[in-house]
């Protein structure tokens, strides 16, 4: 198993960052490695909600399907694969912040079987990525 963290300041309201970052249609605007991401089951987004996630990393196309596990407006959601190369968890934490506030990212994967000898690697590419993409996801929520 790994687990990569990223967190970010905004200046925006706890509010304005979880209805973002909750909504993962959102994710292609601020993450390189996801070409898309959709609602597969009907609105409102909350737990049991389903997504889709089409992706590249490391060169290939991937994608995950995923359940919404725990949402609890505006701090903390919890996304777990039900579908894709290996079991994966994200959550989302927002908190208050002097300057507004802080989102923090965590992702948690278990490849099994032969994926587990490149653990190493997938985990340094989940790392590189959020270093990529965090400073967008400020852009982008700061922009709005």
């Amino acid at each position: 198993m790994f687990t990569e963290r990223a967190e970010v300041v905004v200046a925006r309201p706890p509010e304005e960052v979880f209805a973002f970052v909750a909504d993962a249609r959102n994710r292609p605007l601020w993450d390189e490695g996801v070409g898309s991401e959709e609602l597969i089951s009907p609105e409102p987004i909350g737990v049991g909600s389903t997504l889709r996630t089409r992706m590249r990393s490391m060169g290939r196309d991937l994608e995950y399907l995923w359940e919404i596990a725990e949402h609890d407006p505006p701090r903390r959601v919890r996304v777990e694969s039900t579908a894709g190369p290996f079991p994966t968890t994200l959550v989302w934490e927002v908190a208050a912040h002097r300057e507004g506030s802080r989102a923090t990212f965590e992702v948690s994967g278990r490849p099994g079987g032969a994926m587990r000898l490149f653990q190493p690697l997938i985990a340094r590419n989940t790392a590189r990525n959020l270093e990529r993409s965090f400073p967008r996801l400020k852009e982008v929520l700061e922009s709005r």
